[in-house]
């Protein structure tokens, strides 16, 4: 039996995408893009305008932080602003997208969903030493514009799928990181519920993050809301039981890692044993050992590291029972695995007699025919872009979500996503471009009071920069910031266990925050502080909170200080007259009015113009809602 809803009328997420035709609008001017079409109608019927376009000088900074999370330097500024051509905003939105920098920031968007960690958290805080790989994974796809079917399908199933070479079957398998950065009770002295529990977070995390379906709730009894019944849960459960993650489900159990190691590689590593064990003899004399200490210290300098990939592989394939309850000690019916009839239209999914079938869960889910699949990402790049999404719950499309706001246009995007070969940066560049996208946050009082959460996007929504962009700008701006990519930060005890003293040495790190190790079972303050995302749970959709502990984080913290002290020493270096207005150019991307200029020479005359005087003025800078906002 299915959920409430199948019985009654479809809900709307599970229909067909449609392809609606434009509205008809009066100011059809406006429009650069039909997706404003669909914006516009629903203002005209309200009897409201769209707020005016915002000026370059605001478009650059909003463009610079929405794709790369970092601020443009003031020669980046004016060469947009000052760039005649007709299409420099075309221009400029390729640029960004081509650069290493697009990745690392919206590579981190989708590690959010993917409830990414370099540690296990929960009991043992088990250090995963080989999850950077997924992480640099999702980056790369990013800066590659993967389409978004062919990422779906090698986070679900990269092992099973055929590759030319060996460099092609890291970056496949390197996708599963996915299935297995989750966090999980490794020391639990049950393996059959370890078992079931990590299945049950991995479907619940596949649904959420591809589907915007609340999958786990029928673990127990058919869903109550959504429509997929507990037979086809244990359907669904069935492909994943027949999936290892683990190489022991038993205390403490080892996450499993695909050895991916090159041939000649793995030659050296296994004469590095060799001599290890021949070391070992104490039939050796001195010099015979020195000699062979020599060569084998050598040989493991010039050696790289075995090329481990964190990620399940096959088990033996099982059907399961049904959990009465969710108690897998009280069974029910046996359920052939197979994926639920809400996304095939009641079409069947053949599953292979001797693989678990994730390559066509995968190629399912990734299927132009699949409803949610392209709905639930284009509203991903939607909500990432404008702060709120057409559907206000980007992780749930259910019947505890919220309806979308304008359901029309988001069939539009979702055809068009996948028109345009499933293609990240083509949505990127047709939203960026469109009407609704270059308006000022500027806005008549009346659309405040009557709009006051922007669901008609008449207006661009002010909001903070994440919790990354704030630390990543401030490293910036201060001339810090080392953009070496990729790699890992991990320290662990024993190889096994993460070591949390290490914890406020990595924040000082001058990497981009995305590579540095994230600990599930605590987390960096400075982070903590302006709303970085929980690793516990996929979560698509950040809050924004003002708290005390920003404003001290800002103005006390050690990163803070040596940032600060970083461009006071730049400052310094300008002639004394012009410092105040370096200053604000640097940081603000603007020039400096003459009220401004005053107040900072009064504010700096106090400290009597030394390099703790600027530090001080480049900590208030750093502070400032200016420097904090996405205009």
């Amino acid at each position: 039996m299915l959920g409430s809803l199948c019985r009654a009328e479809p809900h709307w997420a599970y229909q067909p995408v449609k392809d609606p035709e434009c509205p008809p609008i009066t100011q059809s001017e406006w429009a650069r893009e039909e997706l404003d079409r669909f914006i516009l109608a629903p203002m005209e019927k309200r009897g409201f305008q769209p707020t005016q376009p915002a000026d370059k000088r605001t478009l650059a900074k909003r463009a610079y932080l929405d794709l790369h999370g970092l601020p443009p330097s003031p020669e980046q500024i004016e060469e947009f602003v000052n760039d005649p051509r007709p299409d420099a905003w075309q221009q400029l939105i390729d640029a960004l997208l081509e650069s290493p920098r697009y990745g690392e920031r919206w590579g981190r968007h989708w590690l959010d969903v993917a409830r990414y960690a370099d540690t296990n958290g929960m009991d043992e805080d088990i250090a995963y030493p080989s999850a950077w790989r997924y992480r640099d994974y999702v980056i790369d796809s990013f800066n590659k514009d993967k389409p978004f079917n062919t990422f779906i399908i090698e986070q679900l199933a990269g092992d099973l799928l055929s590759s030319e070479n060996l460099s092609r079957k890291r970056e496949q398998t390197s996708g599963l990181g996915f299935l297995s950065v989750g966090p999980k009770m490794l020391a639990c002295d049950d393996p059959d519920k370890m078992r079931r529990d990590i299945v049950d977070e991995q479907l619940d995390t596949m649904g959420r993050a591809f589907l915007g379906m609340t999958i786990g709730c029928a673990r127990c009894h058919d869903h109550k809301i959504d429509p997929i019944s507990i037979q086809e849960y244990y359907g669904l459960a069935g492909i994943f039981m027949s999936t290892k993650t683990l190489t022991k489900y038993t205390v403490v159990a080892d996450v499993h890692e695909h050895d991916l190691t090159a041939d000649d590689v793995r030659q050296g590593w296994a004469k590095v044993k060799e001599l290890e064990r021949q070391q070992g003899q104490k039939d050796l004399n001195k010099e015979e050992q020195e000699r062979q200490g020599r060569e084998l210290a050598a040989l493991k300098e010039k050696l790289p590291s075995p090329y481990l990939v964190m990620g399940p592989t096959e088990y033996p394939t099982q059907n399961v029972k049904v959990h009465l309850r969710g108690d897998y000690q009280t069974l029910g019916e046996e359920v052939p695995r197979g994926v639920p009839a809400a996304w095939t239209g009641g079409a069947a999914v053949a599953m292979p007699e001797k693989q678990s079938g994730r390559l066509e869960l995968a190629r399912w889910i990734a299927s132009p025919d699949n409803p949610l699949t392209a709905r639930v990402i284009v509203n991903r790049i939607w909500r990432w872009h404008f702060g709120r999404g057409l559907v206000p719950t980007p992780d749930n499309f259910g019947g505890l979500g919220e309806k979308p706001t304008h359901p029309e246009l988001l069939d539009h995007l979702a055809r068009r996503f996948v028109e345009a070969g499933w293609s990240m940066k083509a949505m990127h560049r047709l939203l960026m471009n469109s009407a609704t996208y270059r308006q000022s946050s500027h806005a008549p009082q009346v659309l405040l009071d009557d709009d006051p959460e922007n669901q008609l996007f008449a207006r661009w929504k002010r909001r903070r920069l994440e919790a990354e962009a704030v630390r990543d700008g401030i490293l910036m701006k201060s001339g810090r910031l080392d953009l070496t990519m990729g790699g890992s930060l991990l320290k662990a005890r024993d190889n096994r266990y993460a070591d949390r003293s290490h914890l406020e040495a990595h924040s000082l790190v001058p990497r981009r925050t995305v590579y540095l190790p994230v600990y599930r079972s605590t987390g960096y303050d400075g982070l903590k502080a302006f709303d970085v995302s929980d690793p516990a749970v996929s979560e698509g959709d950040r809050r924004t909170s003002t708290v005390a502990s920003q404003a001290l984080f800002l103005m006390n913290s050690q990163l803070i200080h040596e940032s600060s002290g970083a461009l006071a020493q730049k400052i310094m270096a300008v002639p004394q007259d012009r410092r105040a207005s370096w200053a604000i150019r640097h940081v603000l991307g603007r020039e400096t009015t003459s009220d401004e200029e005053q107040r900072t020479t009064l504010f700096v005359n106090t400290y009597g113009d030394t390099e703790q005087a600027w530090a001080a003025f480049a900590r208030v800078l750093f502070s400032s809602n200016e420097f904090l906002y996405l205009e």
